[in-house]
């Protein structure tokens, strides 16, 4: 709706509401004339009635004479009270009209969004724009009200259009720029399930997915690269990615294939290649621990094989040297919410690990994995459930305790099965009690 548009509405409805409150002023002026002349015919015809009684003698001349004064006296009186309420009825009805409109005014004033119509009219305007200097990667240009301007107008046009994917991805970016991981993620899946076969949407979701540094949007983006991947196998782009999140999620083996691919032309002694040359290194010396420790050897050291490797007696006490009496570690009550009492799966492994909270690390410092039986089940983890003698529950302060229900008893996450965290600090020489509910279906 354009603004002349808007005005005339309004002057359409002012003069609706001044018709309506000066109708009823016409209709009793209209009817009040109608009376007076109605009654000025009566007596008239009264004055006719009394001179023909005369004549046919029924009255005298001196009643006649004193009927015609009664009947000019009430003629007179009748117009007295007329003129003086009509002469006072249009004085009220200005007043009130104008005590109307003013008190109509104020409020509309008070209560009007025309600030926010505006600010919406202005940001669709700028949408062009703003838009161009987000998809060039400018987003640190932009102000704060850019931004708000920005978000208001997509939000608009995404509502005129809830299929427009561009709209969709244009918010995930900017949702992205200002920190907003889970919004933007949201936005930009939702672009690219409208959208399947731009593989534009799915690198941005993948980025997206990176910057979050939890390992299920971590796997999941390591799986999106993977199917881009295997289409266009020679982009050096998406391997150095691939390569990145690989080693975030411990996977030495896609990390070392993909980082051989770009290493030779990624500058000499750039933060990426270093930060990858030290991960790889870091992985390496876990994957020979892992070997010596289960007297064989591992080819990729992921994560996921060390959790598959961790079952409910792991290594005994004194393969850590800790005192048989002097523990550290939890006393776990694994429990169900009511939901995952109908539908998470009753056969499999119930894992449950330790996690540092304050690092990007995914390797589990303690680990126990049991076939799943009756619930609640009671689970200690302790440091002799230690994967590495020198990285266990007692090396760390603050950690994040996960249950899961897993199918397959593989730590990758698979369609159905069933987890639950917790935080906790770790007490040296304690074993506190805590409770993990299994909540969230994978």
């Amino acid at each position: 709706m354009s603004w002349s548009e808007f005005y005339l509405i309004v002057s359409g409805l002012i003069t609706l509401v001044l018709l309506i409150i000066a109708f009823p002023f016409l209709r009793n002026k209209n009817h009040a004339k109608r009376d007076s002349l109605s009654n000025t015919q009566i007596i008239r015809q009264r004055l006719i009635e009394l001179e023909r009684e005369v004549k046919e003698g029924l009255i005298s001349e001196i009643d006649k004479r004193q009927a015609v004064d009664e009947l000019k006296i009430a003629l007179v009186d009748e117009s007295a009270f007329t003129a003086k309420k009509t002469g006072t009825a249009p004085l009220v009805l200005i007043v009130g009209g104008l005590i109307a409109l003013i008190c109509g005014a104020v409020v509309y004033s008070q209560v009007n969004q025309m600030s926010q119509v505006k600010r919406s009219t202005d940001a669709i305007a700028a949408l062009p724009q703003l838009s161009q200097q987000l998809a060039n990667g400018n987003a640190n240009s932009l102000t704060q009200q850019d931004i708000a301007d920005l978000a208001l107008a997509i939000r608009q046009r995404l509502r005129d259009d809830p299929s427009d994917d561009t709209g969709w991805m244009y918010l995930g970016r900017l949702m992205l720029s200002i920190g907003q991981e889970v919004q933007a993620i949201e936005a930009i899946d939702r672009a690219t399930v409208l959208a399947p076969a731009n593989s534009g949407h799915k690198i941005t979701l993948a980025q997206a997915l990176m910057t979050t540094g939890d390992v299920n949007n971590l796997q999941r983006a390591q799986a999106i690269l993977n199917g881009l991947l295997a289409n266009t196998p020679d982009n050096d782009n998406l391997a150095l990615m691939m390569a990145v999140v690989s080693a975030q999620v411990g996977d030495l083996a896609q990390t070392k294939r993909y980082y051989a691919q770009v290493k030779d032309k990624l500058p000499n002694g750039s933060d990426m290649q270093q930060r990858l040359t030290v991960r790889i290194a870091e992985l390496e010396a876990r994957a020979s621990d892992m070997a010596q420790l289960t007297g064989g050897s591992t080819d990729n050291g992921t994560d996921s094989d060390m959790l598959a490797l961790g079952e409910a007696s792991n290594m005994p006490d004194t393969a850590l040297s800790e005192p048989s009496k002097v523990k550290t570690g939890f006393t776990i009550n694994v429990e169900l919410s009511e939901e995952a009492k109908v539908k998470a799966p009753k056969e499999g492994f119930l894992i449950v690990f330790a996690q540092d909270a304050l690092s990007e690390n995914r390797m589990p410092a303690a680990v126990v994995k049991m076939p799943i039986g009756a619930m609640p089940a009671v689970v200690t983890l302790s440091n002799k459930n230690a994967m590495m003698p020198q990285y266990t529950l007692g090396s760390l302060s603050d950690i994040t305790i996960t249950a899961r229900l897993s199918i397959d008893g593989d730590v990758s996450i698979s369609s159905g099965e069933w987890q639950g965290s917790t935080s906790a600090q770790v007490k040296q020489g304690q074993m506190p009690e805590l409770t993990v509910i299994i909540n969230k279906e994978l």
